[in-house]
């Protein structure tokens, strides 16, 4: 019986309901929504790169090691010889080894020497593979491969003729203008650091960087040939394992017993401690997200208070009827859960509905990796925690109801 009748209320103020609704609705969208943005935004960030095992590099920070190689952030104290790196890919269980060779640049973008076991190797994501939008990768030492960002701002298309400069920055740099690159792929967007990346050959980077005379000698196709091209050392290395099982193993033996100083580091690793020193502005988010909610409810207290000023006559009849206070203070706490019940789950609805809509979108533009199908057991606390606040707030008014009425 009280269920039906705090049903039949809640129709009879439809306009009103509706909008309360609608503003818990907002409030478990933005606070549920942005728990599960930061939670598929760090399975992102740490998806960066995939399906590597290991990064090795000169000894430095693991840290450091991780944002020049990955995310092209900063520079390498020195440099790995050319011999450390063939002795890693002799390991029996090592996979494959892929160089990586920075320092130079395009227009503030950072161009990356590599072979072409880059484009066959590389994963982000979900393992996911790079893919051409247009052309292939370079086959010769002045082809270029640009990332989605780089050809789509500088409007570069393919055959294109451009220029690298000596150097990382936006200062004034020298440009080696004798030295022109020919665009022949343009991979598709990511949402990782390869869109704003120019991706040159290992034997193009060693290319710009010999005398005016060799270069001559070079371009004329005489006596330096393209195999001699092989450079004396790289930046770093993405190497990739035969089995998991063997990563401590490697790592220890790189660390260890190879005659060069080099570190091994596991990216997945690094790449938590990384997204634990720059989550602070998902903290500030947060508490503004709980300041939104809180908002929220004390419009839903003022709205309560206010209508039972106009319900006054109302309760005065149910109490008429035979309605004890109790109940008549359940009537009004069940009013509450309905209407917040019914918010949160419409704000849980809004939530999947723009998420499936905005998922493509996200992934391809930033990057950003949707976990749509899985609730968290974080997602379950805040959305019981905005019906049981809901609760909270609408007990003063209730009680307020309830003290008026005994009076009766």
């Amino acid at each position: 019986m009280l269920v039906k009748l705090t049903v039949k209320s809640i129709l009879s103020r439809k306009f009103t309901s509706i909008l309360l609704i609608a503003s818990i609705a907002l409030s478990a969208f933005l606070l549920i929504g942005i728990q599960k943005i930061k939670y598929s935004a760090k399975v992102s960030f740490s998806s960066s790169i995939s399906n590597t095992d290991l990064i090795v590099g000169p000894r430095s920070g693991d840290i450091q090691l991780l944002l020049y190689t990955v995310f092209r952030k900063g520079q390498a104290i020195t440099n790995m010889s050319w011999q450390s790196l063939k002795s890693i890919q002799a390991l029996k269980q090592v996979a494959w080894v892929v160089p990586v060779s920075l320092g130079d640049s395009h227009r503030n973008y950072p161009v990356l020497a590599t072979t072409q076991d880059y484009f066959k190797y590389y994963k982000y994501g979900k393992k996911k593979s790079l893919v051409f939008k247009k052309g292939r990768p370079f086959k010769h030492y002045n082809h270029v491969v640009l990332g989605f960002e780089v050809a789509k701002k500088l409007k570069y298309s393919l055959n294109d003729i451009i220029y690298l400069s000596h150097g990382i920055g936006r200062a004034h740099l020298k440009t080696h203008r004798d030295s022109p690159f020919k665009v022949v792929g343009i991979l598709k967007q990511t949402g990782t650091p390869v869109d704003k990346t120019v991706h040159i050959s290992l034997q193009g980077m060693t290319a710009i960087h010999l005398s005016p005379a060799q270069r001559k000698l070079l371009q004329e196709k005489k006596t330096i040939k393209h195999e001699s091209l092989t450079p004396s050392s790289v930046t770093s290395c993405l190497v990739g394992l035969k089995s998991k099982f063997h990563i401590f193993s490697v790592q220890k033996r790189i660390t260890n017993e190879l005659k060069e100083p080099l570190m091994a580091i596991i990216p997945g690793v690094s790449l938590a401690r990384l997204w634990s020193t720059i989550s602070t502005f998902d903290r500030v988010l947060f508490i503004v997200t709980i300041l939104v909610t809180i908002i929220t409810y004390l419009g839903l207290l003022l709205s309560l208070t206010m209508s039972l000023q106009q319900r006054q006559k109302e309760l005065q009849v149910l109490r008429a009827l035979g309605a004890h206070p109790s109940q008549l203070f359940m009537l009004l706490i069940l009013e509450s859960i309905v209407v917040c019940l019914g918010g949160v789950l419409a704000g849980i609805g809004l939530m999947s509905i723009g998420g499936v809509v905005l998922k493509p979108y996200l992934e391809e533009k930033w990057g950003l990796i949707l976990s749509l199908n899985t609730v968290t057991l974080t997602e379950l606390y805040l959305a019981g925690s905005i019906i049981v606040f809901g609760i909270i707030i609408s007990a003063i008014p209730a009680y307020l109801a309830y003290y008026r009425v005994k009076k009766i």
